[in-house]
């Protein structure tokens, strides 16, 4: 406070004037006495105010963004273990275009993997046998969608049960509130603009129990999961099965040290993956491109939706979102 400059900040000023204490000494400043009205030491309320003012005035020029602040975690720049990040599969309301986000779903069979996604997790597994991945330990949402997704890389890489780990809560897909049963393609363009806004940005709040997740809600629980991999293993391969698109690709921001409200740079194609070294390496020297998304033709999706039809009103047995997909008479 003894420069000029800063002496004559409004806030600053008005702070000086009300806070001297009125009597005193060094020592008594360092809370030995002096007691202001708070039961707090002079100094001690200076010290207060000023943080106060620093925070809240024009002063603070260096304060980042809640986005920049989320996504600058020294915790991800000392990773010691190598993580490959797969998506699940294809699932039957993605093929139909229908957002499916609700977790209190998410256990049903049904909601699961197409044939298709199937296919898509298999040549996935191939191509990490091919790479070297052989003994893994696999984290996966309990989700239906990353269960079974899980299932197949157990199966193609033979991993025996006790290095299969699932996860109840840390991976589970990010929800999209109001969204929930709307057209995926729209929904996702539109939360990929929101994203870019700022990392608390989320959908409208729905009705029916579905969560309205921002990234830093996504970023936050997936880092649990890591943080506890990295707790507990001295190095090893590590095959994280996300409940959507979104838990990968927000982990693979924070380890590129990336703007979290980028994140949908790094998302992946249903049944595909990452090695993260890799795509911090690429990242790192200006290389990484984002993967192209393909998404299900209208005549695609006029058949996803037509074998919601065949399976009928048991697969809205929870909530009622998307269940116009039945049509009128068997709506739910």
């Amino acid at each position: 406070l003894r420069s000029a400059a800063l002496r004559q900040h409004p806030a600053l000023r008005d702070y000086v004037s009300a806070s001297r204490p009125s009597t005193g000494s060094a020592s008594r400043c360092m809370g030995l006495g002096v007691m202001g009205r708070e039961g707090l030491p002079h100094c001690a309320r200076r010290r207060a105010m000023l943080l106060h003012v620093l925070v809240s005035s024009q002063l603070w020029k260096f304060r980042p963004s809640r986005a920049r602040a989320a996504s600058i975690d020294p915790f991800f720049e000392r990773l010691h273990n190598r993580y490959i990040l797969l998506r699940p599969g294809e699932t039957t309301f993605e093929a139909a275009d229908i957002v499916d986000s609700n977790p209190i779903n998410k256990g049903s069979r049904e909601r699961g993997l197409t044939v298709a996604g199937q296919a898509q997790v298999r040549r996935s597994v191939e191509s990490l046998r091919e790479r070297g991945v052989d003994a893994p330990t696999v984290f996966y949402d309990n989700g239906a969608r990353a269960s079974q997704t899980a299932d197949l890389v157990a199966a193609g890489l033979v991993i025996p049960r006790a290095r299969m780990e699932p996860e109840f809560r840390w991976l589970e897909a990010r929800g999209l509130g109001a969204l929930e049963g709307t057209s995926l393609h729209e929904a996702s363009a539109r939360m990929r603009a929101l994203d870019t806004l700022d990392i608390d940005s989320s959908a409208e709040p729905a009705d029916d129990g579905t969560p309205n997740d921002s990234v830093n809600d996504v970023f936050s629980r997936m880092r649990n999961t890591i943080a506890k991999i990295e707790n507990s293993y001295g190095g090893g391969d590590f095959i994280i099965v996300g409940g959507d698109a979104t838990v990968l690709s927000v982990f693979a921001a924070a380890a590129c040290g990336v703007d979290l409200r980028e994140h949908s740079r790094f998302e992946l194609r249903p049944g595909a993956f990452f090695d993260l070294e890799e795509v911090m390496r690429e990242s790192k020297a200006g290389r990484f491109r984002a993967m192209d998304q393909s998404w299900p033709s209208a005549e695609e999706i006029a058949q996803a939706r037509e074998m919601l039809r065949e399976m009928g009103p048991r697969i809205f047995s929870e909530t009622e979102a998307g269940s116009w997909v039945l049509g009128p008479k068997m709506r739910r």
